[in-house]
């Protein structure tokens, strides 16, 4: 189908259809919106009551208490790390799946009836056997969850390019499988599997696209300004996002019906998905899934790990404090102005030795970076405590100190553990905030 063509189907023709829903329609419309909203608003509900002892639960397990304040905001280091964009994306696809474990066969219903209203049926329907229909949802999860783990993975590093790109695959990813979700129940009813599907779609790709950016855009931009308020929090936006695109997603499905009769119409016949590509997809997604799966559990494994760090106790020895001027052209620039040693005391309470991997220590003051300061690995054995000799003068800039009046407040010391390649898991080792 030539490409205007495809955009004027996705955007005016299948919405202007809209007039052909009877009765019928409106009451499957009526039912998904009702069972989908009771659905959401009695599981969102549950996971809001008992949010605080899903999340104390957590704490508690990988946190001592004394750092659990402190380890709440690590918690939130997986999604903190992913631009909003991502988020919301990955909510609304989230929303998607859902509603098709929940709402699939009222959803067919809805669709069926439409098809009926527009007296253009592509024929008798002839589902697809249900071991098949079963085959073929697990199918869509794993694509589902094999994408998503790669778009996440991408986005954990702290690079532009790396933020670009998952944001740009996570656009593209939740746009092609609005499409395929509510685009597919209409096929399927005519004996076309995913793979029949995917290949009609792909060979219609910017009508996909067209359709599923106008359904879930405005539920898009609800969650990116959901996710900038500082009043909400994760699973509230989550929630709240489920039950807005609950009604988008129900006003698609008959636009979605209209869109897959003209496509199965009059694009030319398609030949079967032939084995080779068949299995090699098949043999991609499982190295995808495999990788994805791997890697996200190292990420979850090295974080626990690490949170035994955080029953170690921090301390400065202010004794061991020395102060060394530099030279006088330094000092009158306000860098490096003279080195300052002092010892960073970590001691181990637990009956586990610690062991730090190379690590950065970072000292701010005023929300200025200070110094960066390398640190190599180290163990602190059981029931001990390990000195590390600090010494600042490497990457340090003194200019901010202008008030000697204020010279020992607001000091903040960070130290930062390499989690994953360029992942930092983040330890406040000191900071003053009188």
């Amino acid at each position: 189908m030539p490409l205007h063509h495809q955009l004027n189907l996705a955007l005016w023709q299948s919405i202007y259809r809209l007039h052909h829903m009877r009765r019928s329609s409106f009451i499957w419309l009526a039912v998904y919106l009702a069972v989908g909203c009771v659905v959401f608003i009695i599981c969102g509900s549950a996971l809001l009551h008992h949010q605080e002892g899903i999340k104390q639960a957590l704490l508690n397990y990988l946190f001592p208490e004394s750092w659990q304040a402190i380890s709440e905001q690590l918690l939130r280091f997986f999604f903190e790390s992913q631009a909003q964009q991502v988020l919301a994306n990955l909510i609304i696809s989230g929303s998607l799946v859902v509603a098709s474990l929940f709402l699939f066969p009222i959803k067919e219903r809805l669709s069926y009836a439409f098809e009926q209203d527009l007296k253009l049926p592509l024929g008798s329907a002839r589902e697809l056997p249900l071991w098949q229909q079963g085959l073929e949802e697990a199918r869509l999860l794993f694509f589902y969850v094999t994408a998503q783990m790669a778009i996440l993975w991408i986005g954990y590093y702290p690079y532009t390019w790396a933020t670009q790109l998952s944001v740009i695959l996570s656009y593209l990813f939740l746009f092609y499988t609005f499409a395929l979700d509510i685009i597919a129940p209409t096929l399927q009813r005519h004996q076309y599997s995913y793979g029949r599907i995917n290949k009609l779609l792909g060979k219609n790709l910017a009508a996909s696209l067209s359709f599923g950016a106008l359904f879930s855009l405005p539920a898009l931009l609800i969650g990116q300004w959901l996710l900038a308020q500082e009043d909400y929090n994760l699973l509230e936006v989550s929630v709240t996002l489920f039950i807005i695109n609950l009604f988008f997603i129900a006003i698609s499905i008959p636009v979605a019906t209209y869109i897959a009769v003209q496509l199965a119409r009059y694009s030319k016949p398609l030949a079967p998905v032939s084995s080779i590509v068949t299995w090699l997809s098949y043999s991609v997604g499982l190295i995808l899934f495999v990788t994805g799966t791997m890697l996200h559990a190292r990420l979850i494994q090295s974080m626990h790990h690490k949170s035994q760090v955080l029953k170690a106790n921090y301390s400065l020895d202010w004794d061991s404090f020395e102060f060394r001027f530099g030279s006088l052209s330094d000092a009158l620039s306000g860098k490096n102005f003279g080195k300052i040693e002092f010892d960073l005391v970590i001691e181990n309470p637990t009956e586990y030795d610690l062991v730090f991997e190379r690590s950065l220590i970072l000292i701010e003051k005023n929300a200025v970076t200070i110094s960066e300061i390398t640190v190599q690995g180290f163990q602190v054995p059981a029931q001990n405590e390990h000195h590390i000799k600090m010494e600042i003068d490497a990457i340090s800039d003194f200019s901010s100190i202008s008030d000697f009046s204020t010279a020992l407040k607001d000091w903040r010391i960070e130290l930062r553990i390499e989690l994953f390649p360029d992942i930092p898991f983040i330890i406040a080792l000191y900071g003053n905030e009188s």
